[in-house]
């Protein structure tokens, strides 16, 4: 267990501090230095010393620098120094070896201090532990690299429709050429000069075939994901806070209702997000131009029976005219309000491979919602 750490001088407190001040500010919540003049430290406050678990004279000028990890020490030390001189207020992160060993990211905020007649007297600074914080931005901001990727398959998806045109018109003259050219052959004599003009169209064509695959595979180069059991709630709070701030720069109230149990699927959870995120998008597009307090968007979750979940995103849009419901999921559909959905032919895709069913329907009240099943890997407690 580690010892009591005391914050005590042998006298009077230094650089201008007395003793009320070191009092209160070491019952703060948060870590407190404080320095004078000549950019060394000269008091901290107990929760720091507890942190690094380090005596004050171990932490007093410099010597605080040592539990700085050394790959931020340099940054740290240029932004100290250079606003120190300027007289400014700063903020910087840096990992802080903590009594443990391990080293904490702490987000450290410095402010210059004066005495009353205006005299310059150093600088005290307050510093809170993100270390978790850093890390939930962390596996946020590689969960948004995996869904751009995502939405680049997405992309070659929507493109496999218009290369499968592109790829039928060389094809077809390809053939027409070689009928061509038999015929030519068979001919007495060969006529070998127009079998050769054919030949080089042919080679003109074989390219512009090759070219649209290439284009395809380069789209695609990239592994598939085995699915691993994972909470669909888990989902639809990672889809919530990707898109909440863009709802509220377009004025939509964006909802999460979710039971507050687990909803244990089996999947690849970057693939399902990308799904309710299609759903989600295509939801939020669909109120974007209502009037004002009349565009809502809402995400739900609910146990359909003991061994399935069902998701569903509502709208307060226009609806879907009954005769595109059916057809709303299938690739490059367009409807009349909504643009090219086909972010809901990918949503399909993805649920569809999971052992799910994926539908939409209009709302009694007016908009639509769409829905889709998973089968539950075991039935929560």
């Amino acid at each position: 267990m580690m010892e009591p750490i005391s914050t005590q001088f042998p006298s009077e407190p230094p650089g201008g501090l007395d003793a009320r001040f070191c009092e209160a500010m070491d019952a703060a919540p948060v870590m407190i230095w404080v320095s004078g003049e000549d950019k060394g430290c000269v008091w901290f406050n107990r929760p720091w010393l507890a942190f690094t678990g380090r005596s004050m004279a171990l932490e007093l000028g410099s010597g605080w620098a040592e539990g700085v990890h050394r790959d931020d020490f340099d940054g740290c030390l240029n932004i100290y120094v250079s606003h120190f001189e300027a007289r400014k207020g700063f903020r910087m992160q840096y990992r802080l070896r903590r009594y443990d060993g391990t080293h904490r990211w702490i987000d450290d905020t410095g402010i210059p201090r004066y005495a009353r007649d205006g005299t310059f007297l150093g600088y005290i600074g307050s510093c809170i532990d993100i270390h978790e914080h850093r890390q939930t931005q962390a596996e946020l901001h590689r969960r948004l690299l995996e869904v751009v990727h995502l939405n680049r398959q997405a992309d070659a998806a929507a493109m496999a429709a218009s290369i499968a045109h592109e790829l039928n018109q060389p094809l077809a003259a390809i053939l027409s050429n070689s009928e061509a050219s038999e015929a030519l052959l068979r001919a007495d004599p060969p006529a070998l000069g127009e079998v050769n003009e054919i030949l080089s169209d042919i080679r003109l064509d074989t390219n512009r075939a090759a070219a649209a695959i290439t284009r395809m595979q380069q789209l695609l180069a990239k592994k598939t994901f085995e699915p691993e059991q994972i909470d669909v709630n888990d989902v639809m709070d990672t889809v919530h806070q990707i898109l909440a701030p863009w709802a509220s720069d377009m004025q939509i109230v964006f909802r999460l209702n979710r039971q507050h149990r687990a909803f244990p699927v089996l999947a690849e959870p970057t693939r399902l997000q990308q799904a309710v995120l299609n759903l989600a998008m295509n939801g939020l597009d669909a109120t974007k131009n209502n009037v004002a307090g009349q565009r809502e968007t809402v995400l739900r979750t609910a146990m359909v029976d003991g061994s399935t979940v069902e998701v569903s995103v509502s709208d307060s849009g226009d609806g879907i005219p009954a005769d595109e419901l059916h057809s709303i999921f299938d690739p490059m559909f367009r409807a009349n309000r909504r643009g090219t959905v086909l972010g809901l032919s990918i949503a399909r895709t993805i649920i569809e491979s999971y052992g799910g069913r994926i539908w939409a329907e209009n709302r009694a009240g007016g908009g639509a919602v769409f829905r889709f099943t998973l089968p539950l890997i075991e039935a929560p407690a």
